[in-house]
């Protein structure tokens, strides 16, 4: 067995670090805790196949993620007791009109063949809609996936760092020396790899989410997650509380104060998708989501003993369990389903 050092307590990090010690190994895992850790801000959506990102790389990631999570939130939560609030609801992607909608079938559709963890795939009229999410617009019509499910990134993180406690991993809440690095060093520092100084170069955005309560009497609970137009998202937190989001903004800057712009304008979108009710304020949550170069996640060497896990930004939460399968099958020698030549270009 193998000693390593992980540098980062985000979903990344801390899933490398639980798959390592239950195959055996030593791992110190440091964390200093930053605000505006991109799992927080995170909706937690795991839907891959309803994306029309193109790259192949990317996909075979998040849908390999996505295949993993029933067994690897099953076994974690029996593991350690703790839940990830894990759950299949189906996701409904909405569209604008029905010629749209059509060709969104079509597209959502055709990758079931190679993706039967999808479940049932179909169209769903406005009125349908209305039935499946009460509260929700009926203006536009949509297309279900049965097996979209949702993650709350806060719960995963409890339940990963409970799972890698419990097989014996040494988590440190404190800032890193580089000195104390034993065996092999590994970073998952999401958009403070700024500090460290390898490549590839790191940038980060600036996501804002909006959570609100609907103030109806009829209490709606395990709605699918909702793919509204454009990059918008809605998310069920609980009967009647949604978050809505996001944005993203390229920054310097590591404030996770909320602007008043970006409330106003998902304010008004949670008022656009929820026409008929009285919408009262939760919060307004901040995150920092990482980016490499092409928006493609780097895995790999950085120099002989050093390895580096980034530029996961919106998929994180979807990639993060299967990627820390992985690594350790890597680490290990072992044949891996993930060609990490797709990941490694520097």
């Amino acid at each position: 067995m193998s000693t390593y050092t992980i540098v980062g307590g985000g979903i990344a990090g801390a899933s490398i670090g639980y798959h390592l010690v239950k195959a055996g190994h030593t791992v110190t895992l440091y964390d200093r805790a930053d605000s505006g850790q991109a799992t927080a801000a995170s909706a937690g959506i795991i839907a891959p196949w309803i994306s029309q990102k193109r790259n192949k790389d990317w996909y075979r990631l998040v849908t390999a993620g996505a295949k993993y999570y029933p067994e690897f939130v099953k076994k974690i939560e029996t593991e350690t007791g703790v839940s990830t609030g894990y759950k299949q609801e189906g996701v409904l992607s909405l569209f604008k009109d029905d010629t749209v909608l059509e060709k969104g079938f079509k597209r959502i559709h055709s990758k079931k063949e190679n993706a039967p963890e999808m479940g049932e795939v179909y169209k769903v009229s406005r009125e349908d809609v209305k039935k499946m999410h009460p509260h929700l617009t009926d203006l536009y019509p949509g297309v279900y996936v049965e097996g979209g499910g949702q993650i709350e990134g806060a719960s995963l993180l409890k339940a990963l760092k409970a799972g890698f406690l419990h097989h014996g991993g040494l988590w440190i809440n404190e800032d890193f020396n580089p000195g104390k690095a034993e065996g092999l060093l590994i970073y998952a520092s999401g958009a403070w790899a700024i500090e460290q100084g390898y490549a590839p170069k790191i940038r980060h955005q600036r996501s804002e989410v909006f959570h609100f309560e609907v103030d109806e009497a009829e209490r709606v609970k395990d709605t699918p997650v909702v793919m509204a137009l454009g990059p918008i998202y809605l998310v069920e937190l609980g009967a009647n509380k949604y978050a809505i989001g996001t944005t993203h903004t390229e920054t310097e800057s590591f404030s996770t104060e909320p602007s008043r712009e970006n409330y106003d304008y998902l304010r008004g979108l949670a008022q656009r998708y929820f026409p008929d009710s009285n919408i009262r304020d939760i919060s307004m949550m901040v995150g920092l989501k990482p980016f490499a170069r092409d928006y493609m996640p780097y895995i790999g060497y950085a120099e002989e003993n050093v390895f580096i896990v980034n530029g996961l930004g919106s998929t994180g939460l979807t990639a993060s369990p299967v990627l820390g399968r992985e690594i350790v099958k890597f680490l290990n020698g072992e044949e891996t389903e993930l060609d990490f030549g797709d990941y490694s270009y520097i």
